[in-house]
């Protein structure tokens, strides 16, 4: 009874602890000292910025600049615009757009020393009015520099960067680095963005050779919130910002964001009201005192990438990389001692320290398999849209994960405990890897981590694991996986040696658990509700950032290293009758909670589902068609049948993806603008002028012979078409550009065009949208499509919905 009131404790005390470390802190009103940073002063930035949909080359972007602009010059900044062409190539797509930064600069004592920027990103992208991603970002700058020049004339000069065109492909951060002689005056970087619309900000991202930075940043950060291992994982991934265009062009500095509520981000939920303004604050508690000490004092200089990161609260540690091997041999000495103390006193068989290993492995197979089965059981595709379903009820599915995971732990100490349990151990693993199959198809990881578990098994459940021997075996098999990452990857070595070393010092104390005295178990309990404390975060954030659930077998087996004591069974008669109900009860309940996000509706007016009903009609062949890039929701599909037409799917080359589209009224419209000639080398130019009231146009192009060059307004692309593949080009605004391309044979190109309306040109109107239904992106636009004339004469087959 005792071991299980010391769990509950522990798992009650942890998630207490966690829960407090993880919310944002109050904002700050309007009336906030000045010489403070102001969520509420921030908001009306946001308010005015954030209300409506800006995407870059619109005429509400153009706005948002305008209101920059007068921001600026009225804080003092002698602001200016840097206007740019500017295009990203993403495999086989081209994004452009023309693009207007908005630069004010602070000028301070010495104007030849490097600068420090502010940055953030001005347009958001179609639908969303963008009030946090990232008019936050934005506000958090004007704020800061506000902040800084109340203080007096800083040492160098400060910037305030805020880019156009990152949504489409970081656009205006190529535009400023690549072209403006500004850049070349920058030395430091604080670049501000936001994943969803609240939650605390993290610093999530540095450039190589990050020693002083961090140094720095636990200086100066009033609420500091980072680790190594986000830094070092975000390196590895293809996500980017317009830090990464700094980075590329040799800056240094930190990126910044929050990702709570990510149901809003991109969404047209992002709006003022919706946001969390403590996330605001923040952001500002983050930057804000950052930004003062870089701006009157010095830059940080490069310095080895250090291990560091948050233990409890606001206290952070840093330490060099090298210094992980101290910290393993430190737990490795603890190990020992726990074992050394355990074995004196009768109760660790050395021979049964293996059997303890299977079982931490084991373990690993069984949470895998209950969080893979969990996760496909709710039924929610994969995918950004897809993924809407489990975000508008994210705490029911972070619940759902717990449960797999505790389920998983407490079923492994339950089979320890029962002695020679090897049938029923390798039945329940294989079972869950099977059933995880059933569905959304064959799970490849599933059905592995079932046959593994089902042989590890016959390894764990022999014979009862004693409780020394089996936490001694456990422990060991983290240092060697500490090991391994201190040698792979010596930054993200604390994931695995900061809660191993927690467990080790619990070992030591309570001598691997065979120590019964009082203060022995309360300093297990201690430790365990500190770590899993630490371990929420981790999982809290592998939840939040990826939605890949075999992420959450990291901080699931880490906290058996230190629940183990507290959820095996003791020796004796009472072990060998260890019950497997509770972990079945827990699993059970995320079966339910899982099958509730499966059946359930979410959808409310405040957490609405994304429609995106868009008018297609090409002129030419005189048809046109109701359509949706999203799969149409009953609504959605209602709006699609309105002229009678089925609902199938329609492939146009224009639309990367199919769409589902029903048959409608065609009504006359113009064209796209778009124009062939042959140069006098024999590359095809392809002119397109959109109409002035267009919100975009699409092209895409494919030729059966290979095309070797092609360039945008007489600069190379980096496209490298395949032949017979489509190529796509997606330009934002109505400005237009000038594509060329040269191959051997030009006539044999197929060119295809769409023009953008953000207006519904069907003559039926939409009709209204009921509460829990949102327009998403480019809901309510329209798309008019046509093929080019090719520059020789030819006669091309007529354009199909089939491409």
């Amino acid at each position: 009874m005792w071991r299980a009131l010391g769990f509950v404790v522990a798992l009650a005390a942890g998630f207490a602890i966690f829960y407090l470390g993880a919310v944002s802190p109050p904002p700050a009103p309007a009336t906030a000292p000045l010489d403070q940073f102001s969520a509420g002063r921030a908001m009306a930035d946001i308010g005015a910025m954030g209300s409506a949909s800006h995407p870059v080359g619109s005429p509400a972007d153009a706005r948002v600049r305008d209101y920059l602009f007068k921001r600026m010059t009225a804080l003092g900044l002698h602001p200016r615009v840097q206007r740019a062409r500017s295009f990203a190539t993403y495999g086989s797509t081209l994004q452009g757009a023309t693009v207007d930064n908005v630069i004010g600069v602070l000028p301070g004592r010495d104007s030849a020393a490097p600068a420090l920027a502010l940055m953030a990103h001005h347009d958001s992208v179609p639908g969303s009015p963008g009030a946090a991603d990232d008019t936050v970002g934005v506000a958090s700058a004007l704020e800061t520099v506000r902040m800084i020049e109340g203080r007096g004339v800083p040492a160098r000069d400060v910037l305030v960067v805020i880019t156009d065109g990152e949504e489409p492909g970081l656009l205006g951060a190529r535009a400023f680095f690549g072209e403006s002689s500004l850049s070349t005056h920058v030395g430091y970087i604080l670049n501000m963005e936001t994943r969803g619309g609240g939650g605390r900000a993290a610093m999530f991202e540095t450039a190589p050779g990050n020693g002083a930075d961090i140094g720095l940043f636990r200086r100066t950060a009033a609420a500091p919130s980072s680790n190594a291992l986000t830094v070092f994982v975000y390196r590895h991934m293809p996500n980017s910002t317009d830090f990464t265009v700094a980075l590329g062009h040799g800056k240094v500095g930190m990126n910044y964001a929050f990702i709570g509520r990510q149901f809003d981000y991109h969404s047209p939920s992002s709006t003022p009201a919706a946001l969390d303004q403590g996330a605001v604050q923040h952001m500002g508690d983050e930057v804000a005192p950052t930004a003062m000490a870089l701006a009157f004092g010095p830059l940080p200089g490069r310095a080895p990438d250090v291990v560091y990161g948050n233990l409890i609260g606001d206290l952070t540690v840093a330490y060099p990389a090298t210094f992980g091997w101290a910290v393993l041999a430190l737990a490795a000495i603890l190990i020992v001692a726990g074992a050394a103390r355990a074995r004196r006193l009768g109760s660790l068989a050395l021979s049964d320290v293996g059997r303890g290993a299977a079982i931490s492995l084991y373990v690993i197979a069984l949470c895998g398999v209950l969080l893979e089965l969990l996760r496909r059981a709710t039924g929610v595709p994969s995918g950004w849209t897809e993924y809407r379903p489990i975000l508008a009820q994210f705490p029911l599915f972070e619940a759902m994960m717990l449960a797999a995971a505790l389920g998983g732990v407490l079923a492994a100490a339950a089979l320890a405990g029962r002695g020679r349990s090897r049938a029923a151990a390798a039945l329940v693993v294989l079972a869950a890897g099977l059933a995880s199959s059933l569905f959304g198809g064959v799970d490849a990881a599933g059905l592995v981590l079932g046959a593994v578990g089902a042989l590890l098994a016959g390894l764990a459940f022999g014979a009862p694991a004693r409780l020394p021997a089996a936490w001694t075996g456990m422990l060991a098999v983290a240092l060697v996986a500490g090991l391994a990452i201190q040698i792979a990857a010596p930054t993200a070595g604390a994931v695995v040696a900061w809660p191993l070393s927690a467990a080790a010092l619990a070992s030591a104390l309570a001598a691997a658990g065979a120590d019964r005295r009082a203060l022995a178990w309360g300093a297990i309990v201690v430790v365990a509700a500190l770590t899993l404390a630490w371990l929420g975060n981790l999982f809290h954030a592998l939840l939040q950032g990826l939605d890949l659930a075999l992420l959450a077998v990291l901080p699931a087996w880490l906290a058996i290293l230190v629940l183990w004591p507290l959820v095996a069974r003791g020796e004796g008669a009472a072990s060998r009758r260890a019950r497997l109900w509770p972990a079945a009860a827990v699993v059970l309940l995320g079966a339910i909670l899982a099958a509730f996000i499966r059946f359930h509706d979410p959808w409310t007016a405040r957490y609405p589902n994304a429609a995106e009903p868009l008018y297609v009609v090409e002129p030419a062949a005189n048809r046109a068609w109701r359509a949706s890039a999203l799969p149409p929701d009953s609504w959605t599909r209602a709006v699609l049948r309105a002229d009678g037409g089925q609902v199938a799917r329609l492939r146009l080359p224009v639309v990367r993806e199919p769409l589902w589209a029903a048959a409608a009224t065609a009504v006359a419209a113009q064209p796209p603008p778009v124009t062939t000639r042959m140069a006098a080398d024999g590359t095809v130019l392809v002119a397109a002028s959109p109409h002035p009231d267009a919100a975009g146009l699409w092209l895409a192009f494919r030729s059966s012979a290979p095309i070797t060059a092609v360039t945008l307004d007489g600069r190379p692309t980096g496209l490298a078409p395949k032949p017979g593949s489509w190529v796509h080009v997606r330009w934002s605004g109505s400005d237009g550009f000038i594509l060329g391309l040269r191959g051997p044979l030009p006539k044999r190109t197929e060119i295809v065009a769409g023009e953008l309306f953000d207006r519904w040109l069907d003559p039926r109107p939409l009709g209204a949208v009921p509460p829990t239904d949102q327009l998403w992106d480019l809901a309510g636009s329209s798309l008019v499509i046509g093929r080019v004339a090719n520059p020789l004469p030819l006669r091309p087959p007529p354009l199909r919905p089939g491409g």
